[in-house]
């Protein structure tokens, strides 16, 4: 007898994604009581449900359907950026396919392989080593979430980690509040190191990043907690006695930046970064103070990188270099440097482009130039 009080397990959700209804009604008989079986007639209304659906476990496809086959929903889930979806246990259901193309559905991540006439009791067995797989994953996941949340230590870059930068800020802000005292709380961002990462492998990218964690934590007091928060961005905090102390950090440690270079494979890496930093008075929460750092940082960087915020307001409009100092950045191999000034600094020599063109005929688009520069 069952007990009026239990509450029964639901079922693990799957997709069937077939465009003939005798398949998908045939495969959500054989699993009909095991599993909760959602259809989708092709791959564009199965990667709809995907979209909407958290809780699908399995996802089994046919290959050929209209308006999106099994191979262009293959090569979505395994390509989104949900990881979820990503690692989502994907059965094609075969028929008489060469070889050639089931090998295909391997080479973009299928997980197993059905047919049509495949018995209830290995469909059964086929599906649920697939359920529990993903099930498996997913804890798997959260456990390292959690085992990344509680540690202190950067695997990378041998600093601390945002959840130390937690601790230690709630601790000197409790500090700082009982002696009457400051805080700084800094954030610095590598500007467009995502584009290092992407040229020269991730390998490399983190090999450059222990790097610069070093110079970087050279350039801060022993006391003080420096942190890698996220990806390509450092956290810092220090006590602070009077207001200003903070813009000397910050400058100190872009500068430094700025000067770092890295050879490799004979090609010479520069950098620059964003700093947002604020001076925190007594009675500041950390994670307040972060959320302001975070919001002065991304003024830094949307005004283009390579300075420091420490207002609310946007900084104020850099000046164009002269020709003169541009060169002599594109010979510092800094070419990231003079791209936001590129229009102005030809409009300057576009005269001499002119007089080049009309003299020499070098038969260059003056005219589109002029588009580009909005001159008629």
């Amino acid at each position: 007898m069952t007990d009026e009080n239990e509450i029964s397990s639901p079922l693990p959700r799957i997709v069937v994604a077939d465009d003939s209804r005798i398949v998908r009604a045939t495969i959500k008989k054989h699993l009909h009581g095991v599993f909760d079986i959602v259809e989708a007639c092709d791959g564009e209304e199965a990667w709809g449900l995907l979209q909407h659906e958290t809780d699908i476990q399995v996802l089994i496809s046919d290959l050929g359907m209209p308006n999106l086959d099994g191979f262009g929903l293959l090569e979505r889930v395994r390509s989104s950026d949900n990881p979820l979806i990503r690692k989502l246990p994907f059965i094609v259901i075969s028929g008489e396919e060469e070889e050639s193309v089931k090998l295909k559905a391997v080479e973009l991540g299928a997980s197993d392989f059905i047919t049509k006439s495949t018995d209830r009791t290995e469909l059964i067995a086929r599906v649920s080593a697939n359920a529990l797989r993903a099930q498996t994953e997913a804890e798997l996941s959260v456990n390292r979430q959690e085992l990344e949340q509680k540690a202190t230590e950067d695997p990378v870059t041998g600093l601390g980690t945002k959840h130390l930068m937690l601790f230690e800020g709630r601790q000197s802000l409790a500090y700082a509040t009982r002696h009457n005292q400051r805080t700084i709380v800094l954030l610095l961002e590598l500007d467009r190191f995502a584009d290092v990462a992407s040229q020269y492998g991730q390998p490399v990218a983190d090999q450059i990043l222990k790097a610069l964690a070093k110079m970087l934590a050279s350039k801060v007091r022993s006391e003080d907690t420096i942190a890698r928060v996220d990806d390509y961005r450092f956290g810092v905090l220090s006590s602070s006695q009077s207001p200003g102390e903070e813009l000397v950090l910050a400058e100190r440690l872009r500068a430094a930046l700025e000067l770092a270079k890295i050879n490799y494979k004979g090609n010479v890496i520069r950098f620059t970064g964003s700093i947002g930093v604020l001076n925190c008075e007594y009675g500041t929460e950390i994670e307040a103070a972060l959320d302001v750092a975070e919001q002065r940082l991304m003024l830094a960087r949307n005004a283009g990188g390579n300075r420091v915020v420490a207002q609310d307001e946007p900084p104020a409009q850099v000046s164009v270099p002269s020709l003169a100092e541009a060169l002599a950045l594109l010979d510092q191999g800094r070419p990231q440097d003079v791209q936001p000034f590129l229009l102005p600094l030809l409009a300057q020599v576009l005269p001499l482009l002119e007089l080049g063109n009309q003299q020499l005929l070098l038969g260059m688009p003056i005219d589109k130039l002029k588009e580009k520069l909005h001159i008629r």
